[in-house]
């Protein structure tokens, strides 16, 4: 059982539940804020894990509202490729240096920011080369990060779908993806029952906060919303360079 006094649980705490509440929010950005910060406390493949079972844990509560908005047709496709893209993100994590990846996922994410920003916008809906390419992009980085939302929060936010629908298949998606991380850890012993019950303990706080960013979510306009998950996208290509 972890010190629930201690300072690193204490701060693990405050930083999952404001996590859970831009999790709750936006749909996605929570591993931004827990992965570097867990994994400077607790190294990076027991932060990664941390961060995954939180990442489930916000979703409970989250998921059963926003199904009806939710396109199963792509979600399984960008799951398939993720699928496929985990396995490898998982092994980089272990056998290759950070620092040249953490540039390059900080640079790829900048770039995509840059052409959110100017305005561009897929022609209709992305074909199924497109989204399979998201998928495997998002599966690997969430198996070497933890963090699988810059491509998939790209490959939507890029469209032309409403706020809401928006949030609703990022919410559902990093459910899936986060079971996919997750069973790549376990299979190669890399998440100990500490961990488990570290994450049993802190699912709590980043619960609430995700109860509370959805609560806070129809007060905002879409163009809010695009600004904000522009804004998270961002601090996400800054805080890949802090892994």
């Amino acid at each position: 059982m972890p010190d629930l006094l201690s300072f690193p649980f204490l701060v693990s705490a405050v930083v999952a539940c404001i996590a859970g509440m831009v999790r709750g929010f936006a749909g996605f950005g929570a591993a931004m804020l827990m992965t570097p910060i867990f994994s400077a406390m607790y190294g990076p493949a027991v932060g990664v894990a941390l961060c995954l079972l939180l990442e489930i844990a916000v979703a409970l509560p989250l998921v059963p509202r926003v199904l009806p908005l939710v396109d199963w047709r792509r979600i399984g496709l960008l799951l398939v490729a993720a699928a496929i893209g985990v396995p490898f993100g998982n092994l980089v994590l272990t056998a290759v240096e950070p620092e040249p990846m953490r540039w390059a996922i900080s640079a790829i994410i900048l770039s995509a920011v840059v052409m959110l920003a100017s305005g561009w916008r897929f022609s209709g809906r992305p074909n199924a080369a497109t989204t399979l390419a998201a998928g495997a992009t998002s599966g690997f980085l969430n198996g070497l990060s933890g963090m699988a939302g810059p491509p998939i929060a790209f490959y939507y936010l890029a469209g032309t779908n409403s706020a809401a629908h928006v949030r609703a298949n990022l919410t559902t998606y990093f459910v899936f993806v986060d079971l996919l991380a997750l069973i790549a850890f376990t299979a190669r012993d890399l998440i100990g029952w500490s961990t488990g019950v570290q994450g049993l303990f802190l699912a709590p706080a980043v619960m609430l906060g995700g109860v509370v960013g959805e609560r806070l979510f129809p007060l905002a306009s879409e163009t809010f919303y695009r600004r904000l998950a522009l804004g998270l996208l961002v601090c996400v290509a800054i805080g890949s360079l802090l892994l």
